[in-house]
């Protein structure tokens, strides 16, 4: 991991916000909520990311192997490791892989940035929540997406939770909202198909390699 990475994916932000909130559901949640609200928040995720494995038929993930990307403290990669699946994740900081070590204690854990990683093999689903949205920068961006389209078996799925505007805008210096259509001209060239689930919420993806 460069100092271009950490610059470019906004890493530095995470690894300081981690130090200053560790082990708060905030250095993962909304900084500006409480820990109860932030648990709130989080059990709505949970719920979305269940929804979206009913969807696909994947609640019985035993024999599975699951990336989460960008897993923060670990609290959905500890969802899909009660549901039987083999976890890995990835993230910048090293005091949030800690915490996420104990959620999932048979976990693999990596340090790293979502434009320039390797696990070395392919999972049967990827999943990247409210992660993207923190890539300012457009082509590290991209290289992200490829990244994560590298790890999804052919065949398996890339869940991406992002906030969809209407417009690209810059609400915060580590935020960077984008739109549908961006991330559809970005994902199809790279081989991800966009999977339409109208009764799931508007703010997933799923993509199929």
């Amino acid at each position: 991991m460069t100092s271009s990475d950490i610059m470019q994916d906004n890493a530095q932000y995470w690894i300081d916000r981690h130090k200053q909130k560790q082990g708060e559901i905030a250095s993962v949640g909304d900084i500006r909520k409480s820990e109860q609200e932030n648990t709130t928040l989080y059990a709505y995720k949970k719920r979305r990311v269940f929804e979206a494995l009913r969807a696909l038929q994947l609640t019985d993930l035993n024999g599975k192997c699951i990336l989460d990307a960008g897993c923060g403290i670990g609290l959905l990669s500890e969802m899909f490791w009660i549901l039987g699946a083999n976890v890995s994740g990835l993230d910048v900081s090293l005091e949030a892989l800690e915490l996420a070590k104990t959620r999932v204690p048979d976990g693999n854990f990596k340090k790293g940035v979502l434009s320039s990683f390797s696990f070395e093999r392919k999972f049967d689903l990827v999943l990247c929540a409210d992660v993207l949205y923190h890539i300012i920068d457009d082509a590290a961006w991209e290289r992200a997406l490829k990244v994560l389209k590298q790890h999804v078996m052919p065949g398996g799925y890339c869940i991406i939770i992002e906030q969809l505007k209407s417009e690209t805008s810059f609400p915060a210096p580590h935020v960077h909202f984008r739109t549908k259509e961006l991330y559809l001209e970005a994902t199809e060239p790279i081989g991800l198909k966009l999977l339409n689930f109208a009764s799931l919420h508007p703010s997933l993806l799923i993509f199929q390699s």
